[in-house]
């Protein structure tokens, strides 16, 4: 024989030992391999005791079992004709063991014993045990002689229910895993002290306990699978398993006195807390916080760019109000040149028209000079007005004085019409007093007439309504802006500039239509601090025909 064909005999043998093969397919390859090759004989043996050895302890007694006696025999016989008589015997007893079982399962099936009397009594005291007990005691529980006893016991032992232990001349029986499924099925109850823990062994999520002195209790298996350690017998003592599970950790985070997180991974956080039971045990409950943590660090590190953009945009604005400083400061320096040139050359041209104006020979002005005092006049009032600088980043920092709100605007109303000769606009400001606001006011007033009558606006209503002054304009939007908002239109105009200041006082700023074709109205209140009694009236500007006394009197003493 090659070895080809010998390794080919050996692995169909191997086969059949773990019990992979049928009793046909056994009795075809163990005839084969006993004809070919006689030195085989001895594997066949080794082969046909794994069977015997398994089909015993298992209590597998199917009807198998007669066909299984088939080829035990059947190899006997073959083996005795290769002359190989010590194994031939040997491979008998095998067979009569074999048929003993199976003439046992006929004679002696599990549906008659257990129907058998004192059977489930027998199955219920042992059960009840938790343990083996010894057949004194089963004699006393179920009052039965040693001999009946004995007839009972051997029936379950057969049938692989109970199995038996001796101590000395005692005997004692305890259930089997077959025994425990049948009691079960039986609604015998088993007390069975591997099953039956303590509470917290039936609990869903992972809990250890501990004595109050740290002295170990026991832990589920949801703890140990949690803490991705293997069940142990005993559990170590609060001390040391803190200890080991610090050690496999790679960071700690104290959520609070008694509850703490610690980093198994890189993705992985398990969190403990430690709660003191009613007996004085101490109990540990853990859970795995991974997701929270996830969300945490994805928080914290949004976090972190949004302080890193706010630290970004402090740092442009802190810029931005350096150059806002250093533009202010250069402002204030043209302005005030700008202001001391026209004052000097104002003081001059209207000491040339008084002395003009007195001179007996010459009683005539040149128009042209008054129309010279006049532009510089205006160009005062808008630089003054127009060029101040205004703080609108934080509220509460412009001084406060005395205004009066209806020559604030006369006086705007005079330079928008110097300015533009085309401008022809109304205002109402006579019944107001004198009021003490903030400064700013006075810009925003000149800004809105000046800047405003070049965007439309053509008529100004004030009124002082409590504790603030309300100002009312009204704007003509051009044909070509007639399809944009009131808003986009106040916006386009430049006047959103004097909404920064309003509101930064503390003030309210609204657009509006008007209500009348494609007019827009602005409504703006300004706080006032204080009144003081003024009387005035309405004030219409339109014809330059102006004598030069209300010239003098509305502007000489308030330009300089």
């Amino acid at each position: 024989m090659s070895a080809t064909d010998r390794k080919a005999f050996e692995i169909s043998l191997d086969r059949i030992g773990r019990g992979d093969a049928t009793p046909a397919e056994a009795a075809a390859a163990i005839r084969k391999a006993l004809t070919s090759e006689p030195s085989l004989t001895e594997r066949v043996y080794d082969v046909l005791r794994d069977v015997t050895w398994r089909t015993l302890t298992s209590r597998s007694f199917g009807h198998e079992l007669s066909q299984w006696f088939e080829v035990v025999r059947h190899a006997s016989a073959l083996a005795a004709s290769r002359n190989a008589g010590g194994m031939s015997e040997r491979m008998r007893a095998f067979a009569d063991l074999i048929s003993q079982s199976a003439r046992f399962a006929e004679l002696q099936p599990l549906e008659e014993v257990l129907s058998r009397k004192h059977t489930k009594s027998l199955l219920s005291a042992i059960a009840g045990a938790g343990k083996a007990v010894s057949n004194i005691a089963l004699m006393s529980i179920l009052g039965l002689r040693e001999s009946n006893l004995s007839r009972v016991t051997g029936a379950l032992q057969g049938t692989g229910l109970i199995e038996r232990s001796s101590s000395g001349k005692e005997a004692s029986f305890a259930l089997t895993d077959l025994g425990r499924r049948v009691a079960r099925k039986l609604d015998i109850a088993v007390n069975d002290p591997a099953t039956d823990r303590e509470w917290w062994h039936q609990a869903p999520y992972p809990l250890a306990i501990w004595t109050a002195s740290g002295e170990p209790v026991g832990a589920n298996a949801a703890f140990y699978r949690l803490t991705r350690s293997k069940e142990p017998h005993v559990l170590p003592s609060l001390a040391d398993w803190k200890m080991t599970i610090a050690k496999m950790s790679r960071n700690e985070l104290m959520t609070s006195n008694d509850t703490w997180r610690l980093q198994i991974d890189d993705t992985t956080w398990l969190q403990f807390t430690e709660a003191v039971m009613p007996d004085g045990g101490l109990c540990l409950l853990g859970s795995d916080v991974s997701v929270a943590m996830k969300a945490r660090s994805e928080a914290e590190h949004a976090l972190k760019i949004v302080k890193e953009a706010e630290a970004r945009v402090r740092r442009e604005l802190a810029d931005t109000q350096d150059r806002l400083v250093a533009y202010q400061s250069a402002n204030s320096h043209v302005r005030d040149e700008i202001m001391s040139v026209a004052a000097r050359s104002n003081r001059r041209v209207r000491d040339t028209i008084d002395v003009w104006a007195h001179t007996a020979e010459n009683q005539i002005v040149p128009r042209e000079l008054q129309a010279v005092e006049k532009d510089l006049g205006a160009m005062q009032v808008a630089v003054r007005n127009l060029m101040g600088p205004i703080d609108v980043v934080a509220a509460g920092r412009s001084a406060s004085g005395w205004i009066d709100p209806n020559r604030v605007v006369m006086e705007a109303m005079n330079t928008a019409r110097h300015l533009d000769p085309s401008i022809h606009a109304t205002a109402s400001f006579g019944k107001v007093p004198k009021i003490r606001v903030a400064e700013s006011l006075r810009m925003v007033l000149s800004h809105m007439v000046i800047i405003g009558t070049r965007h439309g606006a053509y008529d100004f209503h004030g009124t002082l309504k409590g504790s603030n002054l309300v100002t009312t304009v009204r704007v003509k939007s051009p044909e070509e802006h007639a399809k944009r908002t009131p808003f986009e239109a106040v916006s386009s105009s430049g006047l959103g500039y004097c909404r920064s200041i309003v509101e930064t006082n503390g003030g309210a700023f609204e657009v509006r239509e008007a209500g009348s074709g494609s007019d827009t109205m602005i409504v703006f209140s300004w706080p006032v601090e204080g009144t003081m009694t003024h009387h005035g009236g309405k004030i219409k500007f339109g014809a330059t025909a102006k004598t030069i006394k209300l010239r003098k009197r509305s502007v000489r003493g308030d330009i300089d």
